[in-house]
């Protein structure tokens, strides 16, 4: 998969269609208002502690990784395209977690 990546960048990115830029952009803007919806009600329940801050510091960037599926994994299978979302944003979170807790002990 990098190696594929990387060679579609080289050649100056995924060619994408009119209909395939569509549907990128309504699973980007459907999954933020669902990520944006349970990072209120997250927020609103446990009152801004620090895993939900590191959710709402993951999802941001995790809309990149929507788009990216669409532009570079669409020939993927579907499991395999949400196994490699979830493992994306589960490294993001963990990451923004350690990063909200480290940044709560100084």
């Amino acid at each position: 998969m990098t190696l594929a990546m990387l060679q579609r960048c080289a050649v100056g990115g995924p060619k994408l269609s009119p209909q395939d830029r569509r549907a990128a952009e309504k699973s980007m803007i459907i999954s933020s208002l669902i990520m944006a919806a349970l990072y209120i009600a997250l927020t609103k329940i446990y009152r801004s502690a620090l895993p939900v801050q590191a959710f709402g510091y993951a999802f941001v960037p995790f809309l990149g990784l929507i788009y990216e599926r669409t532009a570079y994994l669409r020939k993927r299978s579907r499991p395999s395209q949400v196994v490699l979302m979830a493992a994306g944003f589960t490294a993001m979170y963990l990451f923004m977690l350690v990063v909200c807790l480290l940044a709560a002990k100084l």
